[in-house]
């Protein structure tokens, strides 16, 4: 066995050196392990990419690869390994260093057409190209695509476009081009590589490349390719790119948004965007809907200030939205689901177009101000459109134009131009699109409703019920609460108007109601500042919610319940008559039993269906009991309990059940307590004797009844006087007052119509049985009585034509013939007892009526106007009484009995009643007015006035054997017809509102001003027109036989009109008549409700009876336009019989108001030939004298702007009546009058002056703005027409010199202020543009203007001498306006370069003739200390323009007269 070698240093060194040698050999082959697997794999993705790499080995392949781009194969992306930056210098290098360099450009890129031929390639060069992960320099994980990359290359970009250009017919509309998950719009991303390139080599080849391509692709993809154009086109071609695709646009192709949107990207010059502009108009009609936002943003955007009007009227005549589209009948689920997505479409295009308008209008001021011009021009309703209600609301939510907005706003309403139907076409055919703006409608209805003006607030009144019909919950919150604020406000118009609104909503829509009677409910708390009339409106309101509504509403019925029966239990008649109201609306619904079908009510049939629980049935007894008794000590709340009941009883809605318990009693009590029998005559101890009067029943006095009326007025005046002895606490016994006859017998009359169809023959007997009255002898003997006795007297009288005034409301429709010829003897016997009550009225001075109706508030105490005061309340706040009759006065006031508005003082104090009657005026019959008086006589119902259809009545008296003794044959007489055209007339001015109604005044002094109209007010404005129209043929009888009698009196005075007998008591009467007549028909046709489409089928039967007078026709058969040009001859033809001018203004304005229904011009010209005609006559009044003073003077004015304004040529017209008419004045003496006009004299010359100069300012208000597209002999005609405004404005002027009253000089200084400002503002731009051509006409216009403004500055100086500060207020705007005019010449000159056409002078301070004024020149002096330290006073001097050729002395004379004067200098 060996032996083991020693271990030795070296031996231990040595295997030390070899284990490491080992240990460092094992770490190597581990490094050289893993770095092998990394190699490996790097190797294998490199053998699957390589795998995936297309195979390439055309010249563009071999480039590619070569610069660091690879191209993949099958499905997968292209891959760069380089940026793309990098990859353009190589590839850009290899080719410039290729061997056939340029050749090769070709070869490369015919190379690069093949590989795009595959469809896949082709999507893979137009997408993003992946980054290679061994790239670290690259800007991203993906850069862009090969196609892009290669256009970025200037050698290869124009070669490569037409290529990808090229491709672009291949590709059809719907053609699917990959079949694969994720396909591409492949001319999309074609077009896309054309964008944001950094530079574009040939930009005009490739842009006509692009419109040659256009051609023949399909219509997607030209919008694809039009789109593009603007981010290839270079500056210098914009205008050349924008005629093209203008011609684009004119073939009507389908690209028009894309067209649009392309010129909106260029820099085009102003006159080739208007021509574009010009042709997007053209097309606006025909446009698609979808396209509108977008056609509407482009013609906005191209709008400059001087073009603004005229673009924006193209567009709002050419731009419309369509209707209701939600309102198509549908047939099917899939019909009803098209037609919701195509209104949701339709709508969202809708907002779009708005959002565009509202865009302009925010940034464009221009744009705001053409807008509000253009709407403001439209001249008729049927003119405007939807668009128009969209513009103001958007011009409204921009808070610096609501003012602005709502005077237009309101103007149109006064215009007419504005009505409900337009509000309802907006409201139910967009009502999405108003909902945006529901901030703006609710504001603009607060404004509109808050006005005084009735047309204005009824409109308001209809855009809150729109509004609330249309949107949703939350805007009807909100609009319910409006309007409770309304009516917390305190004014009178407001409150009814919002209460109104309220009605309407809670009759027509109670379950959308329901949810806001809590609001309504809050009004309770404040009743006491609410008349009578509207406390009924809220009580009704609320008891239709509490008693009629399904939905719990307990809480509501309590409340009203507590406050009804506390108001009851109250002693103060205030709150006892609210009790009462709303005690009768609480039973109205509860006993609510439907419309009965009949007019007059069929109770026998409905009494089977009586639908009234016992429960409700017991508390509505039980509260009709509790209000009779709480009122039965109080007349004025009994008498109300009657008419409030009455007038529930009348609508026919009462459960049977109630109706026949309410029947049982009233029959009874009215014959208890106001009916006695006929028996022998009485003795009176009272000093005024009684007669039995007004007896109609023929045959034996000694039998039948009457009507208890005087002795209980002498029993109520005692029970009074005692009552008020004892004091109020002590009041137990019921008071029966006569003032609760008329209402108690209205209330039995109408129960007596529901119970037996309207037949009335079981109280027929009230009709013409007598009245216990004062003897008539007795009225001349007045003087001798005292105070007491005359007003006992009159309220009899009062009592007497109230009770004849209800007879007549309930016999006036029956029809039996004895009735009417009792009905026409009532009538005579009114007429009779006015008679009497004038001569009492006029005796006893100071006299309270008593009430008459008593669901009005407290009528005003003062006394009434033509008397003296002998009472303690002023007529006028804030002047006191003289201290000679305060106490006298005093005295009276404490004398007047507030239960039965009868004076009960004791006859203790004659001497003092005699020396009243000394001291004061003495009163002639002929100065009381009943008409004064209307409040306190009963109100007549619209079925009375059909006694004016009745003919000849014939009335039979019968002897003791039931034969005929006698035959009487009456017929209605010119009192009576006046009577009953006066009422009517009233009727039908409070009921059918007017465009032009006057102004509701917001002051408390008038609370009776529509007192008596309750009974109408029941009724519609629509039924109130229905039921007129069935009066027209009576009255185009009375208005005929009217005619006909001053015809023959004007034919037996050979033509004379103011010949004998024309002013006879009768011909003033059948005058009066006339007018009535002419007012009625005014008022009907002046209707503001006729303008809507519901109520025409009215207005063509209105006018068909018009018709049927002259010529019989069908009203099938005939177009409203026919019938009123032959209604408007019928009425025309009775001008001839106009006598006095008021009725000859009235029948103007009912011409008028056929002309403004008519809606064209046709009439116009007869309209000013028949206002010149009545201007040219000689008027007269009632007595015989000639016509003047402020109303003749007010119904001149209106002839005046009639025959002016529709005169064909206004300024003919106004040059006519300045210069013939006003000259022939001058001419004549100081009491003469014109030739040609008689009207025309020194004392109506205000009215002509101011009505000429009103006319001027309008007219030239009305000249057309110039336009660019105007031709020249267009702009050659409007100054022509300029400089004739400019002379009769001269001579106007000129005119002061000679009347220079302070009416005159107040008229010429505004208005003249007026025209120069509309001078600047319209005619000067015009000026502007046609200076260059027509320098003389130019300057000689303006050479003429600067007489009037060199006048206007003498009337300056002249009025502050005078030291009126009317007239002065006048004087600093004026300056202004004729600086502004001087500059604004100026400036025209300065921008044709004609600066010496200017000179520098100073005018002096003339007056009105001319003269110098030198008391100025004496305070120089006394004035230069002051005037060191302070401007010169405007108001001196003025500046003026002069041109170059006017005469050089005058101006230096001026010059020198400068030197002494402290004026300012003027511009020449």
């Amino acid at each position: 066995m060996p032996q083991p070698r020693p271990w030795t240093v070296e031996t231990i060194m040595a295997k030390t050196k070899a284990r490491k040698r080992r240990r460092s050999s094992d770490v190597s082959e581990a490094e050289q392990s893993s770095t092998g697997k990394k190699i490996r794999k790097r190797q294998d993705n490199e053998q699957r990419h390589v795998k995936k790499q297309l195979d390439d080995n055309s010249l563009f392949g071999q480039l590619m690869k070569q610069a660091g781009y690879v191209l993949m194969a099958d499905d997968t992306p292209n891959q760069i390994n380089v940026d793309q930056s990098v990859f353009q210098k190589e590839l850009i290098k290899a080719i410039k260093r290729h061997h056939e360099y340029p050749e090769v450009i070709e070869e490369f890129t015919m190379a690069l057409q093949n590989h795009l031929e595959d469809p896949v390639r082709l999507k893979y060069s137009l997408l993003q190209t992946v980054t290679s992960p061994d790239c670290d320099s690259a800007r991203g994980s993906s850069q862009d695509s090969m196609i892009k990359v290669l256009l970025g290359i200037d050698l290869l970009q124009p070669r490569i476009a037409n290529i990808l250009l090229e491709k672009l017919p291949e590709f059809t509309e719907g053609e699917e081009v990959f079949d694969h998950s994720d396909a591409v719009n492949i001319p999309h991303l074609i077009m896309n590589q054309f964008r944001w390139l950094d530079h574009i080599v040939k930009s005009k080849e490739l842009v006509d490349k692009m419109f040659e391509v256009i051609g023949i692709t399909s219509v997607a993809i030209q919008r694809e390719i039009i789109t593009c154009i603007p981010e290839v086109v270079e500056d210098c071609h914009h205008s050349e790119v924008a005629t093209q695709l203008k011609e684009i646009l004119q073939q009507g192709s389908q690209v028009t948004v894309p067209i649009l949107d392309a010129l909106v990207n260029l820099n085009l010059r102003p006159e080739l965007v208007a021509e574009i502009r010009l042709t997007v108009l053209q097309m606006l009609p025909s446009a698609d809907f979808d396209d509108l936002p977008v056609i509407v943003k482009f013609i906005l955007q191209s709008v400059t200030p001087t073009d603004a009007l005229e673009v924006i009227n193209d567009v709002r005549s050419n731009l419309d939205f369509p209707g209701n589209m939600s309102a198509m009948p549908t047939t099917s689920p899939q019909d009803r689901h098209r037609n919701r997505s195509s209104t949701d479409t339709s709508k969202g295009i809708e907002v779009l177009t708005l959002d565009a308008i509202r865009s302009a209008i925010r940034f464009q001021k221009c744009i705001a101000e053409g807008w509000m011009k253009s709407i403001e021009s439209v001249s008729g309703a049927t003119e405007h459109k939807v668009i128009d209600v969209f513009v103001l609301l958007i011009l409204h939510s921009n808070g610096n134009r609501r003012k602005i907005v709502e005077s237009l706003v309101r103007n149109k309403i006064r215009c007419g131009h504005f009505n409900e139907e337009l509000l309802h076409t907006t409201f139910s055919g967009h009502t999405q699109v108003v909902r945006e703006y529901f901030t703006s409608v609710l504001s603009l209805a607060e404004i509109l409703l808050r006005s005084p003006e009735p047309p204005v607030a009824s409109f308001g009144c209809a855009l809150y019920k729109q509004a609330f019909i249309y949107f949703d919950l939350y805007c009807q919150q909100e609009i319910v609460g409006a309007l409770v604020t309304h009516i917390g406000s305190g004014y009178a118009g407001e409150v009814d108007s919002s209460l109104d609104i309220l009605s309407d909503l809670v009759e027509s829509r109670p379950n959308a109601m329901a949810p806001f009677a809590v609001f309504i409910k809050g009004v309770l708390d404040y009743l006491d500042n609410l008349s009578t009339s509207q406390i009924r409106k809220v009580f009704w309101m609320l008891s239709n919610l509490a008693f009629r509504n399904n939905q719990d509403v307990s809480l509501i019925q309590d409340d009203m319940h507590m406050v009804i029966r506390k108001q009851l239990s109250s002693n103060s008649s205030k709150y006892k008559r609210i009790g009462v109201i709303g005690a009768i609306a609480i039973i109205h619904n509860m006993a609510y039993h439907g419309n009965v079908e009949t007019e007059s009510g069929d109770l026998s049939e409905s009494l089977t269906t009586s639908s009234i629980e016992n429960n409700n049935y017991k508390q509505v007894i039980s509260l009709l009991e509790l209000v009779r008794s709480s009122s039965s000590k109080m007349p004025e709340s009994s008498a109300l309990f009657f008419d409030e009941l009455a007038a529930i009883v009348q609508k026919g809605e009462m459960d049977p059940k109630v109706q026949k318990c309410i029947n049982e009693s009233i029959l009874s009590d009215f014959q208890d307590d106001f009916v006695v029998d006929i028996g022998p005559e009485k003795t009176n101890s009272d000093a005024i004797p009684i007669e039995m009067m007004f007896n109609l029943e023929e045959g034996d006095t000694e039998e039948g009844i009457v009507v208890n009326l005087m002795p209980l007025l002498q029993k109520s005046e005692k029970q009074s006087f005692k009552a008020n002895l004892a004091g109020k606490d002590k009041q137990d016994e019921r008071h029966i007052s006569p003032i609760c006859l008329s209402p108690h017998f209205r209330l039995l009359r109408i129960c007596e119509e529901i119970e037996h169809k309207g037949n009335l023959e079981g109280i027929d007997a009230l009709l013409g049985c007598p009245i216990y009255m004062f003897s008539k002898d007795y009225v001349d003997k007045m003087d001798s009585l005292t105070r007491p006795e005359k007003e006992m007297m009159c309220t009899a009288a009062f009592l007497t034509l109230n009770w004849f005034r209800e007879i007549i409301n309930a016999f006036a429709s029956q029809t039996d013939s004895e009735m009417k010829g009792k009905v026409l003897s009532r009538l005579q016997n009114i007429t009779e007892v006015q008679q009497v009550l004038e001569k009492c009225l006029a005796a006893t001075p100071g006299y309270v009526p008593p009430l008459a109706n008593f669901d009005s508030d407290e009528v005003s105490v003062n006394l009434l106007p033509g008397q003296p005061s002998t009472s303690g309340v002023n007529t006028k706040k804030g002047r006191k009484a003289k201290s000679k009759k305060t106490n006298l006065d005093k005295e009276n006031a404490n004398n007047t009995c507030t239960q039965s508005q009868l004076n009960v003082t004791t006859n203790t104090q004659p001497d003092k009643t005699s020396a009243l009657k000394d001291t004061t005026t003495e009163i002639d019959k002929s100065s009381i007015e009943l008409s004064q008086y209307r409040a306190y006589f009963r109100e007549l119902d619209i079925s009375v006035f059909k006694i004016l259809n009745c003919g000849l009545v014939t009335k039979a008296v019968l002897d003791t054997d039931m034969h005929t003794k006698e035959t009487t044959v009456l017929q209605i007489q010119p009192p009576q017809l006046e009577f009953l055209l006066e009422d009517l007339s009233g009727k039908l001015d409070h009921a059918l509102i007017a465009s032009a109604s006057k102004r509701r005044t917001f002051l408390k002094t008038k609370t009776d001003k529509n007192t008596g109209f309750s009974h109408l007010d029941q009724y519609s404005s629509v039924d109130i027109a229905k039921k007129t129209i069935k009066l027209l043929p009576a009255l185009c009888d009375h208005l005929e036989s009217a005619s006909g009698f001053f015809q023959a009196l004007m034919a037996d005075n050979d033509g004379l009109i103011d010949g004998p007998g024309m002013h006879t008591d009768e011909a003033q009467l059948i005058a009066r008549c006339f007018h009535l007549l002419l007012q009625s028909l005014n008022s009907l046709f002046s209707w503001c409700g006729f303008v809507m489409s519901e109520n025409r089928s009215l207005l063509k039967n209105a006018l068909s009876i018009l018709t049927s007078r002259i010529k019989a026709t069908g009203t099938t058969q005939v177009t409203i336009h026919e019938l009123l040009k032959q209604s408007f001859q019928y009425l025309e033809n009775f001008s001839s019989s106009v006598t006095h001018i008021k009725s000859a203004v009235t029948l103007m304005k009912l011409l008028s108001a056929l002309n403004e229904r008519n809606g064209q011009d046709d009439f116009t010209e007869k309209l000013a030939t028949l206002s010149e005609s009545l201007l040219k006559r000689e008027w007269f009044s009632l007595d015989g004298q000639k016509e003047k003073g402020s109303k003749f003077n007010e119904h001149l004015q209106l002839l005046i702007k009639m025959y002016v304004s529709y005169s064909a040529d206004t300024l003919a017209a106004i040059e006519n009546l300045a210069t013939v008419g006003v000259t022939q004045l001058i001419n004549a003496d100081q009491t003469g009058c014109s030739e040609t006009y008689p009207t025309l004299t020194r004392n109506s010359f205000p009215s002509f002056y101011r009505l000429m100069l009103i006319e001027l300012v309008d007219v030239v208000k009305k000249f057309p703005i110039m336009k660019s597209s105007d031709s020249d002999q267009v702009k050659v005609q409007r100054l022509i027409r300029w400089d004739l405004a400019i002379k009769i404005l001269y001579v106007l002027v000129s005119l002061i010199k000679v009347f220079d009253g302070r009416v005159n000089l107040a008229s010429i200084l505004k208005y003249g202020r007026m025209f120069v400002e509309i001078f600047v503002r319209q005619c000067m731009p015009m000026l502007d543009n046609i200076f260059r051509h027509h320098r003389e006409d130019v300057q000689g216009l303006l050479k003429n203007l600067q007489q009037s403004t060199r006048t206007l500055q003498h009337m300056c100086s002249h009025t502050k001498v005078l030291k009126d500060v009317s007239l002065t207020n006048h004087v600093p705007p004026l300056k202004k306006c004729l600086e502004v005019f001087v500059y604004r010449v100026k400036a025209m000159l300065a921008m044709h370069k004609c600066h010496d056409a200017f000179w520098i002078g100073n005018l002096k301070n003339r007056d009105l003739q001319g003269e110098e004024i030198l008391s100025q020149v004496s305070r120089r002096d006394d004035d230069e200390s002051e005037d060191e330290d302070m401007p010169d006073d405007d108001d001196d001097d003025d500046s003026d323009v002069t041109m170059e050729e006017e005469s050089v002395a005058s101006n230096e004379a001026d010059v020198q007269g400068g030197d002494h004067e402290n004026e300012l200098s003027e511009v020449y």
